[in-house]
This record gives structure tokens, C-alpha cells and sequence, in this order.
């Protein structure tokens, strides 16, 4: 009886031995912390991507009458060619014609009170130096000449403002091209500055795109293109970048991009959709999430990466920072493995796993 004990006792004693041992090892497995990560050089490539635009002019101004009023005629359309000067619409002008009227009015009667002002100082010289006068009466003189000479001037300005609101009321064209836009119909009442319409000055068509943040990195100004279009299947146009804009859409968060087109052909018309193929630049700069980012004991950028199956404090340079994203100019690697959440609980050699 006593034996069978014994050999139960000692079979219980090493089943726990076994169980324990089992549970320190799933216990020693658990130490290690479970974090997200991304390998750099593994992201995807977008340099055969294409965009979607339209064709612009190079030059394109906005029309708008100078003085405010009632449009009383409409000389073109949209699609008009115009020269230079050429009128487009006229408002009517019924107001500043008088205002004209007024000024011219008031300039006769201050070259009339200038020149009686002339005469009677030219009288009062000859009588000074006749000593007929006193030399008060010729200041005298001399004063209301220069005060007939300054109301002089000051109709003379009043009229020539007149004239130009007068003029205002004819919109021209301010260089020859094609109007593209026409917002008046006769009878409107327009603001002074109100935009009326567009004018495409001269013929210089280019491609404009937008263009994601994460592509910004990866084109400069004066890299190539190729433009397609979608009503001219045949047709292909080499195109160079000229202007990008260096703020973002506010509400699409996308970069303006202006690419200048090498001869193209006559059937290129403004308006048409294409599709840019840019050939992108390449860089060896390197983006990662803002959640990978740390600082180290000296305040510095940094990044932990795996090795080994363990955390490692890396130092960066960073570069530009983006929405949810910042460029790493030096201090990784293709291949390594950045950890982008659960960084907050890691030291360095920290146990982790993916």
C-alpha cells in the first residue's frame, strides 16, 4: 500500500515537473511583444502610372469689366478668335458720360478763372514796376494765380478720371487668342472686377494633371512625359514639365502639374482629355508612416527596426514631412524591417514578433 503511494506520488510529482517546464516555455514565448512593421523596397512602383487631364492654354486671362453696370451689348461668343483691342461687350455707359460731361464743364471754368487769374498778375508786375502798386498787391496778385493755376489742375485730373471710367465701360481684349469662356448675356447687371469670361491668349496648349502627395518625391521640374489623348488614339506628344504647384488642392490634397507639350499637332483643342505617362524621376529617398517615428535618449529622430527577432534603435534624417507620411534621407536600408505601431512599449533588444 505504502509502495503504491510512493509511485503515485512520485508519477504526480513529475507530470508537474513536465507541466511546469511546458508553461515556462509558452510563458518565455509570451515575453515577446507583437508589432506591425513594413519592409523597405517592397512597396509597390507607379513609374509607368498615368494621369488623367485636360489640355489648357499656357496663358489664360480672366475678363472683367473695370467699373460696374447694365451689359447693353455682346460682341463675341465663346470660341471667338479676337485680336488685340478687339471689343468684346460694352455696358452702358449712359452714367460716366456724364460724369465726362460734368469734368469738361468744370475745366472751362477753371481755365477761364486760370487766365483772367494770369492777366490780372501780368498787370500787376507792370504796376509794381511802375511803382504804382505795393508789393502786397502784386503777392496778392501772384496767389490767386497760383490757387486758378492748382483748380486748374485739379479739373484737369477729375476729367481725365472721368474719361477713363468712361472708357471702362468697353471691354476689350487684352492680347489676341481664343475666348474660352463668356459668363454676360445682354441685360445683366455686372460688378466692377466680376469675372465675365476667360481669354486663352495666343496658342501655347498644354497638359495639366493632378498629382498624388506620395508621387511628389519622384518628379522635378524639366522631367519628360508622354501625353496621350483620348479622342486622337494615334496620337502621342512629348511633353516636358514646367510648373508644379508647391501647395496642394485644399479639398483634393493634390499638386497642380503643368507639362509644357513639344510640337503638337494642329488637332490638339483646348479642352481635350489626355493621359500623362511621366517619366519619373529616381530617388533613393525613402518614406514611412509617422507612427514609426521615435526619439532617441538625445532628443534625435529615430525608428526601431527587427533584428534578430528583437528591436533595434536605428537614428534617421528625416526630410519633408507629409500628411501621414515622412521622407528618411539616410539611416535605412533596403530590406529592413521598421516597426510602425506598438512602439510605445519598446526598449532596445525588446523580444517582438510580427
Amino acid at each position: 500500500m505504502n509502495r503504491s503511494v510512493l509511485g503515485l506520488t512520485t508519477a504526480l510529482l513529475m507530470s508537474a515537473l513536465v507541466i511546469g517546464g511546458c508553461g515556462s516555455n509558452q510563458e518565455e514565448h509570451d515575453t515577446s511583444l507583437k508589432v506591425r512593421t513594413i519592409t523597405i523596397g517592397e512597396e509597390a512602383g507607379t513609374t509607368s502610372a498615368g494621369y488623367s487631364g485636360t489640355i489648357h492654354n499656357k496663358t489664360e486671362t480672366n475678363l472683367a469689366f473695370q467699373v460696374g453696370g447694365r451689359i447693353i451689348n455682346k460682341l463675341v461668343s465663346v470660341g471667338s478668335p479676337v485680336q488685340a483691342g478687339q471689343v468684346i461687350a460694352q455696358i452702358n455707359g449712359a452714367d460716366t458720360a456724364s460724369q465726362v460731361q460734368n469734368a469738361q464743364g468744370a475745366v472751362t471754368a477753371a481755365q477761364s478763372a486760370y487766365e483772367l487769374a494770369n492777366t490780372n498778375a501780368e498787370r500787376f508786375r507792370t504796376l509794381y514796376e511802375q511803382n504804382a502798386v505795393s508789393k502786397l498787391q502784386l503777392d496778392q496778385a501772384e496767389n490767386q494765380l497760383n490757387a486758378a493755376k492748382a483748380q486748374l489742375q485739379q479739373a484737369q485730373a477729375g476729367l481725365n478720371l472721368s474719361s477713363n471710367q468712361n472708357s471702362y465701360t468697353t471691354l476689350v481684349a487684352p492680347d489676341s487668342g481664343l475666348i474660352t469662356a463668356l459668363n454676360l448675356e445682354v441685360g445683366q447687371v455686372v460688378s466692377a472686377g466680376q469675372p465675365v469670361g476667360t481669354l486663352a491668349a495666343g496658342h501655347e496648349p498644354e497638359a495639366v494633371i493632378s498629382l498624388p502627395e506620395q508621387e511628389m518625391s519622384k518628379i522635378r521640374i524639366g522631367s519628360t512625359a508622354t501625353i496621350s489623348f483620348w479622342a486622337l488614339p494615334d496620337v502621342k506628344v512629348q511633353g516636358i514639365i514646367r510648373e508644379i504647384s508647391p501647395v496642394p488642392d485644399p479639398i483634393a490634397r493634390t499638386y497642380t502639374v503643368k507639362i509644357a507639350l513639344q510640337n503638337p499637332p494642329k488637332e490638339v483643342q483646348l479642352g481635350m482629355t489626355i493621359n500623362a505617362v511621366i517619366n519619373q524621376v529616381e530617388t533613393t529617398d525613402i518614406s514611412i508612416p509617422l507612427t514609426a517615428l521615435v526619439k532617441d535618449k538625445q532628443g534625435n529622430n529615430a525608428v526601431y527596426i527587427i533584428r534578430d527577432k528583437k528591436a533595434h534603435l536605428v537614428p534617421i534624417q528625416t526630410g519633408d514631412f507629409g500628411n501621414n507620411s515622412v521622407i528618411v534621407k539616410s539611416g535605412l536600408a533596403k530590406g529592413d524591417i521598421v516597426i510602425t505601431a506598438g512602439t510605445q512599449q519598446l526598449q532596445e533588444g525588446t523580444a517582438v514578433h510580427e
